[in-house]
């Protein structure tokens, strides 16, 4: 019992942690947006998301997925307490990302005029391109040194990493806006990722294992499945977006543009609101489902302690979105925005679903096996894709949030089939609970919204949200008691 409320524990602190770093980089991105207005303009704002747009597409495409594909193995090889295993692991990877930094060097200037070309229009900008093609060795040996404390669970460095990062990277490129304006674009990009990267070179201490000595030949052996992962993660993520652009192009196509607003702004509402419990899914579950993937008791356990956690967060976190709906389009957007309610109340209804996708989704990557991870993630796409149109035909703006439920409906129902069949796993009553009590305090909190006069709505609305959230904080003390976290909230 110690051991699981200990894996609760362990679940929840990475869930607050990375939930607080979230929050504070959304504030430091707040910050640096609009001093970055006030100096540069609207001219310099466009021309530095153009250059760090190209720069990204070349990290896409040249990182090879290493970065994310590799925290498998660091998690894996940190579990087994296998010193030597744990050298090499690292040697390998250190490897890989210089040459994935020089790729992307390389890349950025044989295709510094293409670059320009396509972002710019013509040909100016290919000197600017060139400058930054520097910018991939910095970010890489700082983004393999976060991949390290990712994957040895180094949460409290990791996130002090995040935290520190964000302050140098505003405190460098404030005054070299403020002195140069528009012509410092280029430089503040370079400088903050060299800033970033002496910070990162500090946590490097913290990662102490001797260097190992192991061949060229044995580092493409070593490095191949690691690669092989990394290639199925870019893929995915190319997919993902073609996915986007031609849901974007279908709405601006056969709809209006300002139904492509309104579906943008209020997914990045939804998305940003519970981008907490996703980002600590990655950042903490992927690393210790890897290091215990090959003892199948721990697995399974593992995901169903990560699933009942997700939900209960979920359960509270979604209740509360779609009953301060309004007022958070008021503050976060604009009355003009008020219109994306219907998408977003109702696209509320799918979070759950998607956060039981996560969840098991995880389970393909931890085994490496990539050929069903990438079968498993192309289907999955393809009918989001074909849900969206079909509904959007049919339904609208409010289709595409229905579209939504129906696609993680059939995504999470055709993964728990696959892992039944191949793994003989299966979710535990607490997860199916929590998601009933889930889904029916949303549906009968949307039902009050569109069906109750004001005053008998609001009071249903609250209702609900006491009912729901005492519920859920009941279970949650289950699992981990609340007065050891006050305990340890008050030292």
């Amino acid at each position: 019992m110690s051991e699981t409320k200990s894996s609760y524990g362990s679940i929840m602190k990475a869930t607050s942690i990375f939930g607080g770093v979230q929050v504070f980089n959304i504030l430091i991105t707040l910050i640096r947006g609009k001093f970055v207005a006030l100096l540069i303009g609207t001219a310099g704002m466009g021309l530095n998301g153009l250059l760090l747009s190209g720069l990204n597409l070349i990290k896409t495409l040249t990182s090879l997925g290493v970065p994310e594909s590799a925290v498998k193995d660091i998690a894996k090889a940190h579990g087994s307490n296998d010193n030597l295993k744990i050298r090499t692991t690292f040697q390998v990877f250190k490897r890989l990302i210089w040459f994935t930094a020089l790729l992307g060097v390389l890349a950025t200037i044989i295709f510094s005029p293409l670059l320009s070309k396509f972002a710019f229009k013509n040909y100016e900008h290919t000197t600017s391109f060139i400058w930054l093609s520097v910018t991939f060795v910095f970010g890489a040996l700082s983004g393999g040194i976060y991949t390290l404390l990712r994957g040895t669970r180094q949460l409290k460095y990791l996130a002090q990493a995040n935290v520190f990062g964000g302050i140098v990277g505003l405190v460098v490129a404030l005054p070299i806006f403020y002195f140069y304006g528009i012509n410092g674009v280029v430089p503040a990009i370079i400088l903050t990722a060299f800033a970033n990267y002496l910070v990162s070179l500090y946590f490097t201490s913290k990662i102490k294992f001797e260097p190992i000595n192991i061949s060229w030949q044995e580092t493409f052996q070593l490095g191949k499945p690691i690669v092989q992962l990394g290639l199925s993660l870019t893929l995915v993520n190319i997919l993902a977006s073609a996915v986007a652009f031609a849901l974007s192009a279908y709405i601006s196509k056969t709809g209006s543009l300002s139904d492509l607003g309104l579906y943008s702004a209020g997914n990045a509402i939804v998305e940003g609101y519970v981008g907490m419990v996703f980002t600590a899914m990655a950042t903490d579950y992927f690393p210790r489902l890897s290091a215990v993937i090959n003892e199948e008791a721990k697995w399974k356990r593992l995901v169903n302690e990560q699933a009942e956690l997700v939900l209960i967060i979920l359960g509270v976190v979604l209740v509360l979105l779609i009953t301060t709906t309004p007022l958070l389009i008021r503050i976060l957007l604009s009355k003009e925005f008020i219109a994306s309610q219907n998408f977003i109340q109702f696209a509320v209804l799918a979070i759950p679903l998607k956060g039981l996708v996560w969840v098991v989704g995880y389970i393909f990557l931890a085994k490496g096996n990539n050929k069903l991870f990438l079968t498993v993630e192309i289907i999955a796409n393809l009918i989001v894709l074909g849900f969206n149109i079909l509904f959007y035909h049919l339904y609208g703006l409010t289709g595409l949030a229905l579209s939504l439920c129906f696609s993680y409906i059939i995504s999470c129902l055709f993964m728990l089939i696959i892992l039944k069949k191949k793994h003989q796993f299966k979710f535990e009553l607490d997860v199916f609970k929590f998601l009933f009590i889930s889904m029916i305090s949303l549906f009968v909190c949307l039902a009050s919204i569109h069906c109750l006069e004001k005053t008998y709505s609001i009071i249903a609305q609250i209702s609900i949200v006491f009912i729901t959230v005492a519920f859920f904080i009941f279970e949650f003390n289950k699992k981990i008691p609340l007065k050891s976290i006050l305990q340890k909230f008050k030292k």
